[in-house]
Parts: structure tokens; sequence; C-alpha cells
């Protein structure tokens, strides 16, 4: 069992201040595997017990054991073909034969990681909403640019959260438990996800976050997709997460046909108008 699946094997009994810590171990794959206990508890800002804690809820005998795991995982990284791959990076001519073979290394691991079951109840999410919500920032704004136009060309109502935070609760003062919220996040929780999910909860609408290393937020999404994104130790596309909202769409299209296919029809005559 790696670290990650650990964490999700024990998600219901970590507190906030567990939260927190593993927010700071997963954000640093490449260094967390060498801090202490006490280390890791001053860079969360939680009391240096709280490490030690954190091991026990997830089943170890304390901290170092915890930390044996992480270095277990860091070097089983460090030795398979990633590694490889990323040192032939650095050899003139090699960037697009190593690039293609990461990414499909990374895109057959994502059947491991997220099944379609969990697509099922994600799609029938979507279809069933009255408005879906998308959030997104930096480079992950392009995944919900690209699910904000998949869902409108299906004849549903889609609202991409883009801009400061005013601008965001602007546009969320009309979100009711008949909504759903489909967010992007990697690596660190951008500012105002936690808000969106505490908002979303207070008024009963679900969410489902599409991530890689993002496990322990507080509060929590309803549902969350996680597959890694290639090695974190290097570069990591967005091809994973895009073939997860790819995944949703074609999904929502094979399970909801009688709503999805007569409004493709009727864009189909829109764009014989317009154009």
């Amino acid at each position: 069992m790696t670290f990650p699946e650990r964490v999700n094997e024990y998600r219901d009994r970590l507190t906030r201040s567990d939260r927190v810590l593993l927010d700071e171990i997963l954000a640093h794959p490449a260094e967390a595997p060498f801090w202490r206990g006490g280390d890791v508890a001053r860079r969360a800002g939680v009391h240096a017990a709280a490490a030690t804690r954190l091991a026990q809820r997830l089943g170890y005998q304390g901290y170092p054991e915890l930390r044996d795991d992480l270095r277990k995982d860091r070097e089983d990284r460090l030795n398979g073909a990633g590694d490889r791959f990323r040192e032939e990076l650095r050899e003139p001519g090699l960037v697009l034969d190593t690039l293609l073979a990461t990414e499909l290394e990374s895109l057959s691991a994502v059947v491991r990681h997220v099944d379609q079951s969990q697509i099922d109840g994600v799609a029938d999410l979507l279809a069933g909403a009255r408005t879906v919500y998308l959030f997104a920032r930096g480079n992950a704004a392009v995944l919900a640019e690209l699910l904000d136009g998949r869902l409108r060309r299906f004849g549903m109502r889609s609202v991409n959260l883009t801009g400061p935070g005013r601008e965001v609760a602007e546009r969320l003062l009309a979100m009711s438990e008949s909504d759903a919220v489909v967010s992007f996040a990697f690596r660190r929780a951008p500012r105002n996800l936690t808000d969106l999910y505490a908002h979303a909860t207070a008024v009963g609408a679900r969410s489902v976050l599409v991530t890689d290393t993002l496990h322990t937020l507080d509060p929590a999404p309803t549902t969350v997709l996680s597959a890694p994104r290639g090695h974190q130790e290097g570069f990591s596309s967005l091809s994973v997460p895009m073939l997860i909202a790819n995944a949703i769409v074609l999904t929502i299209a094979r399970r909801h046909p009688d709503a999805v296919l007569p409004a493709l029809d009727r864009l189909d005559g829109l764009l014989a108008d317009f154009d």
C-alpha cells in the first residue's frame, strides 16, 4: 500500500490538524521523506505532537515509521522508469520520445486510481444538476474552460468561476442544493477553493475535486477523483486530469442520451444559422 492509498483508507479518522499536515507532506514529495515530525509540524503551523498523532491515526507506531514509508515511496519512484526518463531529458533530441513515454505511463495508470463507477456517479450528478459551477486556477484553468464548453454543448447550464474572489462570490449567490461544483486543483489548494466547498456544503450542493495530491481539504469535497500526473519530482502535465474530464463528458453522453442528443441537434441548427 502506498502512502496516498493509506491516506485514502484512513481519511475518515483525520482531524483538521491531520489534514493540514498531510497537505504539507503531499505537496512536497521530494523533500517530505527527509523531514522529522517536528519539521513538518512547524511548516504546517501545528503543535509538534500533531505529527505523531497523525502517524498513529494512519496505522503507524509513530512518525519515524510514517517517514520510512515516505522514503520507500520516493525510492520506488526514483528507481522506476520515470527517473530514467528524467535523465534522458538532459540529452539532446530525446524530449519528444521521453515525454510520450512518460505520458503513456501516467495515462495507463489512471484506471488503478479512478474507476468507471466513480465516473458514472459524477456524470449522473452533473446531468441532474440545475447548474454546474466550475473552478480552477493557474494552468488548471484550461480544464475548467474545456468542461464548460462541453457541458454547454450538451444544453447544460454551467458557470465558470473565473476572476477575483468578489466576482466568484457574486456568481455563487444563486447556488442551491440543486447544483453541483467541479474543481481542478493540484499540489496546493488555490485561494478560495475551501471557501467554495464551505459555501457548497452550507447550501447543500455536492462537489467534485479532480486532483493528484490534494486528499485532505477541510471542508472536503463530496467526491475526489485523484490520479498521479506523472512523476511529482519533475514535469507534470495536464493529460491525466484532461482524460478524466473527457471521460466524464463522454459518460454523460452515454448515460443520458435523451437529454444530450437533442441538445446537440439544436446546436447544429443554431451553428448553421449563425455561420
